[in-house]
């Protein structure tokens, strides 16, 4: 990590570590949605929520290497908070990578003041699921405005988005008509608020387009290559979930590395056995290997290299270690790491939930086996 990188990340990991690890735990446990502003408020005085926004529209212009560091970060104290800023980044890209100037004019900038607001990106339906090319969505143009009707499922921040990036496509269903628009809240219903077992914090709800109008302005991008716009911007997104799993595995690591230290049988700590201290081992040399996939992925990117494979190799294997991770570091604890006071489960949760995020293991390793 360079000077600028590492001072980056020690501000973000003493935010995380003293004003929302203390209490992710509690909102968890409680149940119902524990999504509140208050964490996102934590990310927009630090102009963190989407930090890939260019300096010329007042963001931090980090690159995809420091984003995927401060999302570890982020990820590590609470996976929810990391998925929220993931799903806004996820929106945005399309209007910074496809956006006119007076596109980019107006929406960035609101994304980098210190006022919290979010952004979701509306892809998967009730029907398609992980396969994008049964969109049944539609935008019909009528006299300069656009008329989108469909609904939307497991999308993140759905409930608390000001804007809504909608994936639409013509009643013929080829990928040329296949459309992005940036929609505003008041045209979006809320049809629920879907209880997923982790990931929480994120706000994952259903939503409802039904004759949400815009006009011509807030169609992003052009219109024949949308459907490629559209694959790019799941590429770029994935090694970003990546450095999700790598903080939550992360963090199981370091509980259950505290607490072989600490806990005693038969007159000494359990780590000084290998029967604890190997699975460690194995732990920790897996979360770096993880951690290095998505560093290359985002290096790739940053240098505007071929990432598609790059970028599925770390989602598919920092899915696998986190899941891998949190579940082993459950066992080693024993019983107390069943319990609801201890924060594995909610650990082992997260990453679970994180495994479906940005396309399936199964998709991945068929977009893998696709560019061998």
């Amino acid at each position: 990590m360079s000077k600028e990188q590492k001072e980056l990340v020690n501000i973000v990991r003493e935010l995380m570590r003293n004003e929302v690890y203390p209490t992710i735990l509690e909102k968890d446990r409680a149940g119902g949605d524990p999504f509140d502003w208050s964490y996102v408020e934590l990310l927009a005085q630090h102009n963190l929520i989407v930090p890939v926004i260019p300096e010329e529209y007042g963001g931090r212009g980090l690159d995809y290497v420091s984003s995927a560091l401060i999302i570890e970060e982020i990820a590590a104290a609470c996976a929810g908070l990391a998925a929220c800023m993931v799903g806004t980044i996820h929106a945005l890209l399309p209007v910074i990578i496809a956006g006119s100037g007076s596109q980019k004019r107006n929406w960035l900038p609101l994304f980098t003041k210190k006022k919290p607001i979010l952004a979701s990106f509306a892809l998967t339906e009730p029907k398609g699921g992980s396969d994008i090319e049964k969109l049944e969505t539609t935008a019909e143009l009528k006299e300069g405005f656009y008329y989108i009707n469909g609904i939307k499922d497991f999308v993140i921040n759905g409930a608390v988005a000001d804007y809504v990036l909608a994936c639409t496509c013509g009643e013929e269903k080829r990928r040329a008509t296949y459309r992005f628009f940036m929609v505003p809240r008041d045209q979006v219903r809320i049809s629920k608020v879907i209880k997923t077992m982790g990931i929480k914090y994120a706000n994952t709800s259903q939503i409802l387009l039904e004759n949400a109008t815009v006009s011509e302005e807030h169609l992003i991008g052009d219109p024949r290559t949308t459907y490629l716009l559209l694959n790019q911007i799941l590429d770029l997104g994935r090694p970003l979930i990546g450095a999700i799993q790598i903080g939550i595995a992360r963090a199981a690591l370091e509980t259950v590395l505290r607490y072989s230290q600490e806990r005693e049988q038969f007159g000494r700590p359990i780590i000084s056995n290998q029967g604890v201290s190997f699975p460690l081992a194995r732990m920790a040399t897996n979360i770096d290997a993880a951690r290095l996939m998505v560093w290359k992925a985002c290096a790739l990117i940053d240098q505007e290299g071929d990432y598609t494979k790059a970028s599925s190799m770390a989602r598919l294997f920092t899915s696998r270690v986190g899941q891998a991770v949190t579940a082993a570091a459950i066992d080693l604890m024993g019983g107390q790491g069943y319990t609801d006071e201890n924060p594995l489960n909610m650990y082992f949760r997260d990453a679970k939930v994180c495994s479906i995020v940005g396309g399936t293991d199964n998709v991945q390793q068929m977009i893998i086996a696709s560019l061998l």
